[in-house]
């Protein structure tokens, strides 16, 4: 989007009027020398204190640790956090208002829907894709309606969201309900300095268990399938798949704006800002493809979303 250019003397500056938290400079730079404010030290603070510190897993979490989601738990717990709740299970929530949302919108001849769960795909929108912001969800997003659960059940709690990349930090900062955010690369850091091996850790379980289709939304065609999985017509979803935000995509959407339809027939539009989904974000720590095979490891014993 051009937020990155070289001032007068030569130096890089970020335009943060034009920036839309991608993190691919934070990806794409050598020397390391574009990097995200830590609140790592506030959180090991708060947990140091034995405040009621709650963790917040993104669903993309699941494939970035050997051991499974409920050893992942555990090894939280052993960390510090007093309990680890599932983002998905806000996918669930936002899955099944996106549903109903689309039904609305198709009963009201709209050309098509376009997800809202993505933060970075959010500010492209506000930022520079504003013709297309009548035909996105006003769905909140998972992690919107999971930290709403938490601070509305658990009293003084202090939320934590475990965060794969820097636009849903960037969210975390502006949602009412998310006290702090850390990364996956900063909860592995936790876990080698208090020498937690996850894949060695006993398994707990969680207060509430997460749909299969929630837990696979931070891959590309995630979100989609969930939405498409959650109503009783699934042939009425013809989705679009945009896989990462980069210059073509950006053309293309812009390309449906102006339209005010899409190709082949499309009416629901997914778009991730990282290619691969969540599981691409700067800030994990397995490769996009070893990250999908132990997500659908995690996800084959799961429930299918409840029909809306």
């Amino acid at each position: 989007v051009g937020a990155v250019k070289k001032d007068e003397t030569g130096s890089a500056k970020i335009d943060f009027e034009k920036c839309i938290s991608c993190g691919k400079c934070i990806k794409a730079c050598p020397f390391g020398a574009v990097h995200e404010k830590s609140q790592i030290i506030d959180i090991l603070r708060k947990i140091e204190t034995d405040k009621n510190v709650i963790a917040l897993i993104a669903p993309a979490v699941a494939g970035q640790f050997r051991g499974n989601l409920y050893q992942l738990k555990t090894a939280i717990l052993k960390a510090g956090f007093k309990d680890v709740f599932e983002v998905a299970m806000g996918a669930d929530i936002t899955a099944k208002n996106e549903a109903k949302e689309f039904i609305e919108r198709m009963k009201e001849n709209k050309p098509f829907m376009t997800t809202s769960c993505c933060s970075g795909y959010i500010q492209l929108v506000n930022k520079h894709l504003k013709d297309i912001k009548p035909y996105v969800s006003d769905t909140f997003t998972p992690l919107h309606y999971t930290a709403e659960y938490v601070k509305n059940h658990i009293k003084d709690c202090i939320t934590v969201f475990i965060a794969p990349c820097v636009a849903k930090r960037t969210e975390g900062f502006y949602d009412k309900y998310v006290d702090y955010v850390m990364s996956f690369e900063e909860l592995g850091a936790l876990f080698i300095a208090k020498k937690i091996e996850v894949s060695e850790c006993c398994e707990t379980k969680y207060n509430m268990e997460s749909s299969k289709q929630a837990r696979n939304f931070g891959v590309t065609g995630g979100v989609a399938q969930a939405v498409t999985k959650a109503l009783n017509d699934e042939s009425a979803v013809k989705p679009l798949i945009i896989n990462g935000i980069n210059k073509d995509s950006v053309k293309l959407l812009k390309q449906i704006a102006l339209n005010g339809c899409c190709e082949n027939g499309c009416n629901l539009v997914e778009v991730m800002n990282c290619k691969g989904g969540c599981i691409g974000g700067h800030a994990t720590i397995n490769n996009v493809k070893s990250a999908q095979n132990q997500i659908k490891e995690v996800i084959k014993d799961s429930k299918d979303i409840e029909k809306i």
